[in-house]
């Protein structure tokens, strides 16, 4: 899923001056380190589990979601995201009780929500609509399955774009609701879409006044384990590396910081099929935060 692409860097953009780091000892970064570890080995132990039998059905339903993901690695706009959506229809409509089929489709959706503008005049309503109709989706994943992956992840991340949209204070009135739909996809494997729901608490972080995200223990140095194992996983999804460079200049690491931004900026984004497009939005991202780190344009080869 590319989750929380735009609307995670907006809000990092413009909020991430008001979530100033917070202390913490080496003790409870050990634990973390320990922690995601043991979460990476539940990942691995879940998809090595045996494929779900399919019915004629159920196989022409796999093969149109591959499509339809292939679709939306290359999709920049919200016509090309929309045809996908309409691929993910049709597997529902094949094999209407398999959760992933929704769980698919409410992503497609929600995606198709989080690329309209929000600063556009009259955009709001159409991206609440289309975020409406991905939960409905998405909560019908959770029917079929109550521990799908995919549909607890969309469900948290519909609740924070929606947040987006209202305001930082609906962004914190959702928050357990996030937690809550996070750990179920947590217990179940912990970097599906590779590390996805570690994002969504990076946002957390810089969303939300510092006191309320205190009282549920966030704080930079504790996450940056959980992105290491996820980067460690899959080295080519860039949204990774972009995360881990914010909460490393949070930190005052401007080096490490650097370091994933060069690697962004240095590498192929289509390198990761069903995420070319994706990869392409982040190394923009990368450009921007170069910037900004470093206090002056990122040095191209040539130049």
């Amino acid at each position: 899923m590319q989750q929380l692409g735009r609307c995670a860097w907006v809000v990092l953009m413009v909020l991430a001056a008001a979530a100033p780091g917070l202390a913490v000892v080496p003790t409870e970064e050990a634990k973390a380190r320990q922690e995601a570890e043991m979460y990476a080995k539940r990942s691995d132990d879940y998809r090595s589990r045996p494929a779900r039998a399919l019915s004629a059905e159920g196989t022409q339903a796999k093969k149109i979601m591959e499509q339809a993901g292939a679709l939306l690695g290359e999709a920049d706009t919200e016509a090309k995201i929309a045809a996908a959506a309409g691929l993910y229809q049709q597997a529902t409509g094949l094999a209407p009780k398999w959760d992933e089929t929704w769980s698919g489709l409410g992503n497609a959706v929600f995606l198709q929500g989080l690329i309209i503008p929000l600063q556009e005049k009259g955009t709001k309503p159409k991206k609440l609509a289309l975020y409406g109709q991905a939960r409905e989706s998405c909560n019908r994943a959770v029917a079929l399955n109550p521990q799908s992956p995919g549909g607890n992840l969309c469900l948290a991340n519909v609740l924070l774009a929606e947040g987006e949209v209202k305001g930082i204070w609906a962004s914190a009135m959702v928050l357990p609701e996030v937690f809550k739909l996070s750990d179920e996809v947590a217990k179940v494997d912990p970097y599906y879409d590779d590390g996805a729901i570690f994002r969504t608490f990076g946002v957390v972080i810089y969303v939300v006044p510092t006191w309320i995200v205190r009282r549920f223990g966030f704080s930079p140095e504790l996450l940056v384990p959980y992105l290491d194992q996820a980067i460690a996983r899959q080295p080519q999804r860039f949204i990774n590396y972009v995360v881990r460079a914010a909460l490393y200049s949070r930190l005052d690491k401007k080096t490490r910081a650097l370091d994933d931004l060069q690697f962004v900026l240095t590498h192929d984004p289509n390198a990761l099929p069903g995420f070319q497009q994706e990869n392409r939005k982040q190394q923009k991202e990368a450009l921007m935060h170069w910037k900004k780190i470093a206090g002056q344009d990122y040095p191209r080869r040539g130049k």
